[in-house]
């Protein structure tokens, strides 16, 4: 009798743990399906702010969508030791070749990502939307090895076409815009010196003048001295910012170049793809040399790095007196929008694997989706990812009408500060539901996701350089009268209740700007716009989200504005009802 009681007990153990393993399976057995067409929310932005989207338009996305969710093995692998990136100085017969050679699975996603051709959509009218609605899918994985490449292949597309010369035009831009992934060309930007870090004015790398632009060539430029951080160096051409001789100091004296990776030809501008795989000798290495690569906390599966510049070969882009307008104007605001759209898909991921697991992980019985605690994280997890991606694509869209120039960028950058804090405190959040098993790398994305947030938010400009450009802004050109006077109208157009509360905070935004502007001390001014930017990005991403929930075919229900809005004014505790797919009656 005592050994079938044993017995008994034993097999009840084996049964239970049979059962938790099995659920976690179901979990993992659930996924990955489609990340655009099971996602309602991005649906409904597409559909609303680029209603020109045809119907092959949203095919092409919804095959992207289930592709990229099924790429996680790939993303994983190159993220992890010993499948990082590795720098390679000379080739088998000692020459210098200065490549960063990348596992096979870095190249199997880089097919598939660029292959989606969110990199021919740069510049066209009316496809800023869908091309932003791409790079939020890329980015559930979050940088995964080529988000950071997007945003600054798609910033120097943006250069070329805005300001380059015709020659580079017609030289770069085939290549920058091909999806084939063994043709294609894609970008670097490096800006930071040791140095000047945000600082930019600091910087001493030094321009040379060799030719003069013609009506056949750009100016042909040397450049000499160092860059500190240097993303995307693989990358066969670098946007690199240089003060030619003479030139004033500060940003005023900085001009903005396109640095070949290769030695282009006398007389000549050309560039070609690497080759990923054994081929043709390499061209000459042009006159740089990097120095090593970074060791970082998040971001590993991309390669940064240092480059030293001995009299680098460079093409002039833009007039070189207006390098630093161009820079941030083109270049950086372009990557700002990028890093919210990153923070936005790393938001939506870690949104799905929390809400899986609490759905299929029991505790005391019963999911613990069922809790009380858990069900408020959830339901601020799947706002916090509708709100980031609805304020950043309709960004996006703004960004096409010229009209909104002032309003947008003003927006960009206090989108970037704002989506890149939330994005990290709810990776975080996400974290806590899995609780111990959300260390694990192989049992979720979860720390990968962490650390690449940390990475969003130093890069493209910190919090406070942000927050200072803000208060620059609003001083000295009033941006913010245009980004209020761009929303305003949105917010009065809602209805009901929630229209009150919504209108009500856009209208105490004009008077605390008011205010901030009236401080006789800019320094302690600057401290307090982090705190505007706060509130503005609040009351942007409410009015987005009231719009979504009072339209037509509303993809979510109004709880969802109200949690945000409890949750966020006056920024306390909460036991307000949220709302989240799937959330249990």
């Amino acid at each position: 009798m005592p050994d079938d009681t044993a017995r008994a007990t034993a097999l009840e153990h084996t049964s239970a743990i049979d059962r938790g393993r099995a659920r976690l399976a179901a979990w993992r057995d659930a996924g990955p399906g489609n990340w655009f067409i099971d996602n309602a929310v991005l649906r409904a932005l597409l559909v609303r702010l680029a209603p020109s989207a045809d119907a092959a338009a949203l095919a092409r996305i919804g095959e992207y969508g289930a592709a990229i969710a099924a790429a996680e093995p790939l993303v994983h692998r190159v993220s992890h030791d010993p499948c990082l990136p590795t720098l390679e100085r000379f080739d088998a017969v000692g020459r210098r070749c200065e490549r960063v050679r990348f596992d096979g699975a870095y190249h199997e996603m880089g097919r598939l990502v660029y292959g989606s051709g969110v990199m021919g959509l740069t510049g066209q009218p009316g496809r800023a939307v869908e091309q932003a609605l791409l790079v939020i899918l890329t980015a559930h994985h979050g940088e995964g090895g080529h988000t950071c490449p997007l945003a600054c292949t798609a910033g120097l597309i943006r250069a070329v076409q805005q300001v380059g010369h015709p020659a580079l035009q017609r030289s770069l831009l085939p290549g920058l815009l091909d999806p084939d992934y063994g043709r294609r060309l894609h970008g670097a930007q490096f800006l930071t010196e040791i140095q000047g870090g945000s600082d930019v004015g600091a910087n001493a790398t030094r321009a040379t003048l060799l030719r003069g632009e013609s009506a056949t060539l750009p100016a042909l430029w040397a450049i000499d001295g160092e860059k500190w951080f240097c993303s995307v160096v693989d990358a066969p051409l670098y946007v690199v910012t240089a003060r030619p001789q003479g030139a004033p100091d500060g940003t005023r004296g900085l001009g903005l170049f396109v640095v070949p990776h290769d030695l282009p030809a006398e007389g000549a501008v050309a560039a070609r793809a690497l080759s990923h795989s054994v081929g043709a000798p390499p061209n000459p290495v042009n006159h740089f040399a990097i120095r090593r690569l970074k060791h970082k906390l998040g971001t590993r599966a991309m390669a940064s790095g240092e480059v030293d510049w001995h009299g680098a070969h460079a093409w002039q882009l833009g007039p070189v007196d207006r390098g630093f307008h161009n820079t941030v104007d083109i270049v950086l605001n372009t990557s700002r929008l990028f890093n919210a759209l990153a923070c936005a898909g790393m938001l939506w991921r870690a949104y799905y694997e929390a809400a899986g697991f609490a759905v299929h992980r029991e505790a005391f019985g019963v999911p613990v989706a069922r809790f009380a605690s858990t069900d408020q994280a959830l339901a601020q997890l799947f706002a916090e990812a509708a709100a980031a991606s609805a304020s950043t694509l309709d960004l996006a869209a703004a960004g096409e009408d010229r009209t909104l120039a002032a309003a947008t960028r003003i927006g960009v950058n206090m989108n970037k500060y704002w989506t890149s804090v939330r994005a990290t405190q709810m990776v975080r959040q996400a974290m806590e539901v899995l609780a111990g098993n959300a260390a694990i790398e192989d049992f979720t994305p979860l720390g990968r996701l962490y650390r690449d947030c940390m990475v969003t938010e130093a890069w493209e400009g910190t919090h406070n350089v942000l927050a200072a450009q803000t208060w620059r802004d609003m001083a000295k050109l009033r941006l913010h009268d245009a980004w209020l006077h761009w929303l305003a109208p949105r917010a009065a157009a809602l209805r009901g209740a929630l229209a009150d509360r919504i209108a009500d905070r856009m209208g105490r935004l004009g008077q605390d700007a008011a205010q901030l502007l009236a401080a006789s001390d800019p320094a302690r001014a600057v401290l307090a716009t982090r705190a505007w930017m706060e509130d503005a990005m609040v009351a942007h991403q409410a009015v987005c989200l009231a719009e979504l929930a009072q339209g037509l075919d509303a993809p979510l229900p109004a709880a969802v504005v109200d949690h945000w809005l409890a949750l966020h004014v006056p920024r306390t505790a909460v036991s307000v009802d949220g709302w989240w797919p799937g959330r249990a009656a």
